[in-house]
């Protein structure tokens, strides 16, 4: 929808002359356009650009799910004006996946007798986790247990009960020891530990997106994209994946579901490898050993970056 301009003789910001027909000034650039305007142009012009943005993300919707990787193949090939550019779109949808996320793990269910239910969260592997320093030495569970009751854990605290433990202090032994005791934490210090590790995660995936993008440049040498091409696909494949696991939290608070990871995960890889058969015109045997390849590194990269998430949320 074409916006509507009021428009001036003169550039307000060099003072050259200015046709009515101008939309910008030759000399400048600036825009032809005053905002010394009545408050129903402004809404006006709001409403035009909600409905232009909500016509294209419908389109960029559609083209994402049918047929999986069209909307990356057309972006590529100049045909961007229809859609909601690539970058925006994994934004606008990561901030609202990663705000759903912590409400979901972190939504404490407090009872009389302070039973505490963390909802969609591997609440027993958090339980089951163990810091196992091999055969110098091992901190106990109570130790730990111990240490979580500490309001403020300092490094010197931690350097001693390592050393009574047997174990000389480090780096990682000290964020091993924090890890641990984060995970032994009472209900609601557990509860905003898993917050800030998905918190931690989301700035992790601005590292993980671009290295997701280099595995698909790698897995395409020779076919003459730039990296820039693979970037467009994998912002919006990992917009995708927001979208199915959104769904799927949404799903679990509001039914009660089995476990979906297991069809989650091959309804994922199912999109994935089509997404790669449309948007790069390979044969599928051959876009099959690509999608084998590139989900094998990228979990790899995936549960380094889980880790470090684990490790930076414990400071």
């Amino acid at each position: 929808m074409a916006r509507k301009r009021a428009k001036l003789a003169d550039c307000p910001n060099c003072g050259h002359q200015l046709a009515q027909a101008d939309n910008y000034c030759a000399r400048c650039g600036q825009e032809n356009h005053t905002h010394k305007l009545p408050v129903h142009h402004f809404l006006v012009e709001l409403l035009s650009g909600l409905f232009n943005f909500d016509t294209k993300l419908l389109r960029t919707l559609h083209d994402l799910f049918w047929p999986p990787g069209l909307v990356v193949r057309e972006f590529n090939a100049n045909k961007r004006v229809r859609y909601v550019p690539p970058l925006r779109l994994y934004l606008f949808t990561s901030v609202l996946f990663f705000i759903l996320l912590a409400w979901t793990t972190s939504r404490l269910e407090i009872g009389d007798n302070d039973v505490v239910v963390v909802n969609s969260a591997d609440d027993e592997q958090v339980q089951g986790l163990r810091l196992d320093f091999g055969e110098d030495g091992e901190l106990s569970d109570s130790t730990l247990s111990a240490l979580s009751e500490y309001p403020g854990l300092t490094d010197h605290l931690i350097d001693s009960a390592l050393v009574v433990a047997g174990i000389e202090p480090g780096f990682w032994a000290r964020a091993a020891v924090r890890v641990g005791v984060k995970a032994r934490a009472g209900s609601n210090g557990k509860g905003a530990y898993i917050q800030e590790i998905f918190a931690q995660f989301s700035k992790l995936m601005f590292i993980l997106l671009p290295l997701f993008a280099l595995l698909l440049y790698l897995l395409h040498l020779g076919s003459g994209l730039y990296y820039t091409e693979h970037l467009v696909f994998a912002l919006y494949f990992h917009t995708v994946v927001f979208i199915f696991i959104a769904v799927r939290l949404v799903a679990g608070q509001l039914f009660e579901l089995e476990d979906p990871r297991a069809v989650l995960t091959l309804i994922t890889l199912i999109y994935l490898t089509w997404s790669m058969r449309v948007a790069y015109q390979r044969p599928w045997w051959s876009t099959a050993l690509r999608t084998i390849i590139l989900v094998v590194l990228y979990f790899i990269l995936v549960i380094l970056g889980f880790g470090a998430a684990a490790v930076l949320g414990a400071f």
